[in-house]
């Protein structure tokens, strides 16, 4: 038998969270062909996979690279393969680039510089035939978001939805759902799904579930106010049981280790009560934040631009530098990571850009708001390593990035990716495995691969196995390193020396191939 690829001589860890085995991997076309003692074949291309682990690509369940532009700048998206992920799962936080029934991205303007991008799609059918045209580096699903949805129908507004709109926003829904997209994603958070009704979101949620879709929430609130956000979360589930997880679960500025015993509780009771009690982390201690989140919610309600006007008339504005002043944010902790005024700013924490503007820092918060019309997203720095570790090892915990793709020329852009857009996955394998063994091999592997692929209901990919498709990484386990870091997080991980996405080499021998092996996956 003749392969077109045989890895050779490879420590298999298929995906599943098994023991790993050692075995040789024949792939033909874009399916893998077999899996055993292949000492005999011959193949176009054979690696020897010696001393390296073979494993599954890496599936993203937590990705950005529509909300903050990726795709639409370079949908090669080298930062993800490079870092062995095949993968990715966008929408999230209840923005996402389909459907557009107005052709308005605004849903995704507070991350991302939409000015000059063109859309020639308004359904998620549309969408995911433009993206295969476009050609793609990874494979990509997607989630409707709830946002998006809502503003198909009351555009820039926030408030209520009337009988109508959410009948036809509904429909939307579902109409979406039929066309592939896997589920919805809700921003609790986010100023346009802040006034959803309770009745609005369980509606969201039974019709994912009518479809066999999945829901994806970012709770309210992922500070002092955690512990009530996810109850909110759990009560929808409990009304409307659907398969669901919770986005970048992590508890923002608390030390207390009595807070993470309550947070793992909670979800334990949950799991208990049968809810769909899952969630994704990222494996680093800083947040990446949208900076109107920091003022207080009453401030935001009513969008953009009436946050603008709020912030421009005198009384209002001092009534929130005063709301700030009773949080005690750790200024000195929080770092510029976007905006629109450029990269003087970028790197810089809030209590320095205070210091220069000769202000308090609630007062710049507010400069920067106003002078950025609200396009600024913040490192927060300080999450406690401790409650990271309990969670990252929770049974129910699937790790992705929370970040997006980048290429070359983004360098030369106004903004500083969060080092987990490069160096997730390797973070994952060199200090939570290899260095401080808070999860085994078998188990990061499992989280990185067939459990998103499972929750999703991603069939004949996540595992090895004989028919699946072919995306595969290969991996040094002794030498895999992140290499990137906040203050240059332009780098790529060490030690991932093959990336195979749909039978074809995206990495070989370590070097990036700048190939557009990625398809677009609809759910059927």
């Amino acid at each position: 038998m003749a392969f077109d690829i045989i890895i050779k001589n490879g420590t298999v860890v298929n995906g599943t969270g098994q023991p790993s085995y050692k075995a040789d991997i024949g792939i033909t076309g874009d399916k893998i062909f077999d899996i055993g003692n292949l000492t005999k074949a011959k193949a176009k291309t054979e690696i020897d996979a010696s001393g390296q682990v073979v494993a599954p690509g890496f599936i993203d369940v937590q990705n950005h690279s529509d909300s903050y532009g990726g795709i639409l700048r370079d949908s090669h998206l080298e930062s993800l393969v490079r870092q062995g992920i095949t993968t990715i799962l966008v929408g999230q936080c209840g923005s996402s680039l389909a459907p557009l029934l107005k052709g308005s991205l605004a849903s995704i303007q507070k991350w991302a510089n939409i000015e000059g991008i063109n859309v020639n799609w308004k359904s998620a059918a549309e969408f995911f035939e433009t993206m295969s045209r476009r050609g793609l580096g990874v494979n990509l699903a997607t989630l409707a978001g709830h946002a998006t949805l809502r503003r198909d129908f009351i555009g820039d507004v926030s408030r209520p939805l009337s009988p109508k709109e959410e009948l036809q926003m509904m429909s939307l829904l579902k109409r979406s759902l039929q066309e592939g997209a896997w589920g919805v994603s809700i921003g609790l958070a986010y100023t346009h799904e802040r006034l959803a009704a309770e009745e609005e979101i369980h509606r969201l949620l039974k019709v994912a579930r009518n479809y066999n879709g999945v829901v994806s929430f970012h709770l309210r609130n992922e500070g002092a106010e955690i512990f009530s956000s996810i109850n909110e979360v759990f009560g929808f589930l409990r009304h409307t049981p659907v398969k669901s997880k919770i986005s970048h679960l992590k508890i923002l500025g608390e030390k207390n280790p009595v807070a993470a015993e309550k947070l793992l509780r909670m979800l334990e009771v949950a799991s208990r009560d049968g809810l769909s009690a899952y969630f994704d982390i990222y494996p680093y201690t800083a947040s990446a934040v949208v900076l109107y989140l920091l003022l207080p919610e009453w401030a935001t309600l009513g969008g953009k631009n009436d946050l603008i006007k709020k912030i421009k008339n005198k009384n209002i504005r001092a009534d929130i530098a005063r709301d700030l002043e009773t949080k005690n944010y750790p200024y000195d902790k929080i770092t510029i990571a976007s905006t629109a005024l450029g990269q003087n700013f970028t790197g810089r924490t809030l209590a320095q850009i205070a210091q220069d503007q000769n202000t308090s820092a609630p007062e710049a918060v507010l400069n920067l708001i106003l002078a950025a019309r609200d396009q600024v997203t913040v490192f927060w720095h300080g999450l406690d390593e401790n409650i990271l570790d309990n969670l990252i090892k929770h049974p129910h915990a699937m790790i992705a990035t929370d970040g997006a793709g980048y290429g070359p020329n983004d360098r030369f852009s106004k903004q500083v990716p969060h080092p987990r857009s490069f160096g997730a996955t390797a973070r994952v394998l060199e200090k939570y495995v290899r260095e401080r063994k808070i999860i085994n091999l078998e188990t990061a592997v499992y989280k990185m691969t067939a459990m998103p692929a499972g929750w999703m209901g991603l069939n004949n990919r996540g595992t090895l196995a004989k028919n699946n498709f072919a995306d595969v990484v290969v991996f040094d386990p002794q030498n895999i390193k992140d290499l990137a870091t906040y203050e240059n997080p332009f780098k790529h991980p060490a030690g991932i020396n093959q990336v195979i996405i749909n039978g074809q080499f995206a990495v070989k021998n370590g070097q990036y191939q700048n190939m557009l092996a990625g398809r677009t996956l609809r759910r059927i």
